[in-house]
């Protein structure tokens, strides 16, 4: 079964329009080289929201888990980790294996006592049987040991110990994707960065809503050659980088991203509105004739925005740093349950070529988990606090669904 997290953090996350950055140098690594957006062609430079423009929820080939397999293995010619139909993570070979985690992070699901791979037709596979963790990882905590079986073949992965933004943006291999999130061809800050430098690099959206970059420290600190981007992302200039895993740095963003809302608490209320659009007349003899145009969904939300008395203030935030970038009518991605950065899709939808849980859709509770692609309907909000303490604040908006 799926993970039922009944009181999910959530987010709401605007489109990226970079169109005015085409080609600008956004900045230069000590050890490295200049990083530079790409020159947009005619119609691109729109992103659907920050995950988007960061790493596009797909990985370099060596950083998604299949890739991280095959970098290392010592045995086997054929390992793909996949996500089956009850969500839950799948590994499979062409050699018999068992499988245990040996971090202080299963992110996969696969416990610390070895798992025997079960014959399925020619491969041989393990399914987890426990959930997969939700939200950004730093594989510097994930390890997993492989083992043959009926052999000497042992091998340890992951090797390259970046962060990666959710589980399944692992699953999804950026030059093989195909599917309806790969809307565009345009690469990401992450491939940008990665090409530039020649190694690997990992950008990520954590659950503050802070914009973080982790690569090997031999390739250098960021100076940042554009202050609309840097300012855009949420950093001053002026961020330290940590050290860990002996040779990697994580660079984090002193401020929340614009276009990011992630609350602290879970929303206090979501329920949908039908409205069917038609045109209809009275017949003089009795009964109507209508011209059906569509029917439209919308999701109405509140919850409450921290505000200064809070753990974090987020009121400053959403008037000047969100609200600008979402006015009426412009893109939201809300984020039902923030770490599961994939689609909802409501149970009616499943069917034999659309399982309840792959890479790009989640069916949990029947919709009620994953990200609904949406435009923000609302035009007014007023921000006024329900008693003398500025503690919270409760808004009240209205996305209709794409």
């Amino acid at each position: 079964m799926p993970l039922n997290n009944p009181a999910p953090q959530f987010g709401l996350l605007t489109a990226y329009d970079m169109r005015d950055y085409s080609g600008v140098k956004m900045f230069t690594r000590s050890g490295g080289a200049a990083v530079n957006m790409i020159t947009f062609a005619s119609g691109d430079g729109i992103f659907e929201d920050l995950i988007f423009l960061l790493n596009r929820r797909a990985d370099d080939g060596n950083l998604t888990w299949s890739g991280a397999m095959d970098l290392v293995n010592t045995f086997g010619t054929s390992w793909v980790v996949g996500i089956d139909a009850n969500d839950k993570i799948t590994i499979t070979s062409d050699v018999d294996f068992e499988i245990r985690s040996t971090g202080s992070v299963d992110a996969l699901g696969i416990g610390t006592s070895a798992i025997n791979a079960t014959l399925v037709g020619s491969d041989y596979v393990v399914t987890a049987p426990n959930d997969w963790i939700r939200g950004e990882l730093n594989l510097d905590d994930v390890s997993y040991t492989v083992e043959e079986v009926g052999g000497a073949g042992s091998f340890l992965f992951p090797s390259i110990k970046v962060y990666m933004q959710d589980v399944t943006t692992g699953l999804r291999n950026k030059s093989t994707i195909n599917d309806a999130d790969a809307f565009s061809t345009m690469p990401s800050i992450s491939e940008i960065d990665r090409a530039a430098n020649a190694t690997q690099i990992s950008w990520f959206l954590d659950s503050e809503g802070r914009v973080n970059c982790s690569y090997l420290t031999s390739i250098g600190h960021i100076t940042w050659d554009s202050s609309d981007v840097r300012d855009l992302l949420g950093f001053t200039g002026d961020e330290t980088p940590t050290t860990y895993a002996t040779s990697y740095s994580l660079l984090t963003a002193t401020h929340k991203a614009a276009g990011v809302l992630i609350p602290t608490r879970p929303y206090q209320q979501h329920h949908l509105r039908g409205e069917n659009m038609g045109q209809a007349r009275r017949l003089i003899g009795g009964g109507y004739v209508s011209n059906y145009i569509g029917t439209y969904i919308t999701s109405i939300l509140r919850f409450d925005l921290d505000a200064l008395l809070d753990s974090t203030d987020d009121y400053q935030h959403f008037v000047n740093r969100w609200l600008p970038y979402c006015g009426s009518g412009e893109r939201v991605n809300f984020y039902q349950g923030w770490g599961d950065s994939r689609r909802s899709l409501p149970t009616a939808s499943v069917y034999a070529g659309q399982p309840a849980y792959d890479t790009l859709y989640t069916s949990e509770d029947n919709g009620a988990y994953g990200r609904i692609r949406g435009s923000l309907t609302t035009d007014k909000f007023d921000l006024v606090y329900p008693g003398r303490l500025r503690r919270r604040v409760p808004v009240s908006m209205e996305i209709e669904h794409l």
